[in-house]
Formats: structure tokens, sequence, C-alpha cells
């Protein structure tokens, strides 16, 4: 540290987070960015981002679901979706077929190659969520994320 950094840290006040440390909100933040940093990490080999995984995961549950559904049940806004979507599937990960009756929609579905990347991406997914598991200590995931639905559902 040169001279002057050191002048400056000296007369400089040590920072205080002002009571934010104590409150559910700031932690359960601090929390957030500490699991996605670490799964951005695990997902960094397969080229996904943490949506892009939740997205292939759906569509891989329940193929021929159409994208509004998926929208929905992830909160993600239809304009981003679709960019996450036409992504996907110029990387050939995901197909997007007609619905019969409806020349608006599309039935979606995970193509071979997406099936062969996902699994991957699960591997390392589930290496991701011991890692967060064993942070947890004691406390039970089941009941960890019974706490969490709840507060996912203010």
């Amino acid at each position: 540290m040169t001279s002057a950094a050191k002048r400056k840290a000296e007369t400089e006040p040590t920072p205080s987070l002002g009571g934010l440390e104590t409150t559910v909100g700031f932690v359960l933040r601090l929390a957030q960015v500490a699991v996605f940093k670490d799964l951005l990490a695990a997902l960094k080999p397969f080229d996904l981002r943490v949506t892009d995984l939740s997205v292939l995961l759906v569509i891989e549950a329940t193929p021929g679901l159409q994208q509004r559904a998926i929208g929905d049940m992830l909160r993600i806004q239809r304009p981003n979706l679709v960019i996450i979507l036409d992504q996907l599937q110029a990387r050939g990960l995901v197909r997007r077929d007609p619905v019969p009756g409806d020349r608006r929609s599309y039935a979606l579905s995970i193509t071979p190659e997406g099936a062969a990347l996902l699994r991957g991406a699960k591997a390392a997914h589930a290496a991701h969520d011991r890692k967060v598991l064993e942070a947890l200590g004691d406390l039970e995931k089941e009941r960890m994320l019974t706490v969490l639905e709840r507060i996912a559902a203010i």
C-alpha cells in the first residue's frame, strides 16, 4: 500500500452496515448472491446461465409446454423469455413446434443435444446443491425450503 493510500485509509471512517446485517432481507440477498455466484461458476463449462438451466429443466420435465406457462412458473417476463428461448434454440438445445389450432403458440421440447448438455449441467447443479446444503449444517433442507417458499409468497 502506498503512503497516500495508507493516509487515506487512516482518515476514512470504518464502513458500517447501519443495522442491515440484522435484517432478514439483506442477509438473504447476500446468501442469494453467494449461491448464484457459485452456481454460475458450476454452469460456466456448459455456457449456461441460471435462467437457461431453469428453463431447460422445466421443458425437460414437461415436454410440449408452451412458453407462456414457463414464464408464469419461473416468473420470467415474456420479452425476456423470448430472448432466452431464441438463444437456446439457436444453440440447438430446444425446439419450438407449432401448437395445432393456435398459430401464435409453440410447444417446447428438448433436442437430443439439449438433453446431453443438460445431463452434465444437472450433475454440476447437484454438486453445487450439495455445497449449499453443507453450508446449512444441521438445518433440514425441507424446513429451509418451506421457509423460503413462505418468503417467496409474500
